[in-house]
C-alpha cells in the first residue's frame, strides 16, 4: 500500500489514512473518535497533520487530492 512516498509527500500514518477515510465517508470528527477511541480534538487534530502533509487548505480540498492520489481506495487498514 502506497502511504505516500511516491507522491513527493511525507508519508500519512495509518491513524492519519483512517481518519482520512472516514471523514471522506462523511463521518463526523465525534463519529471517527469515537470508532477510533480518540477525542474529536484529537481526530481535527490529525486530519490538520494531513491537510499540512498534502499541502492542502482546507478539508474539502485535502479530500479531493486524496482522492486523485488514490489514497481514499478500499484497502485494508
Amino acid at each position: 500500500m502506497d502511504l505516500g512516498n511516491n507522491h513527493g509527500f511525507p508519508p500519512l500514518t495509518r491513524t492519519e489514512l483512517s481518519c482520512l477515510r472516514r471523514c471522506a465517508d462523511g463521518q463526523t470528527d465525534q463519529e471517527i473518535g469515537k470508532d477510533m477511541e480518540l477525542s474529536p480534538n484529537e481526530v481535527a487534530s490529525v486530519i490538520s497533520v494531513v491537510m499540512l502533509k498534502l499541502r492542502t487548505p482546507n478539508r474539502m480540498a485535502t479530500l479531493a487530492k486524496a482522492s486523485r492520489l488514490g489514497l481514499l481506495a478500499n484497502t485494508p487498514e
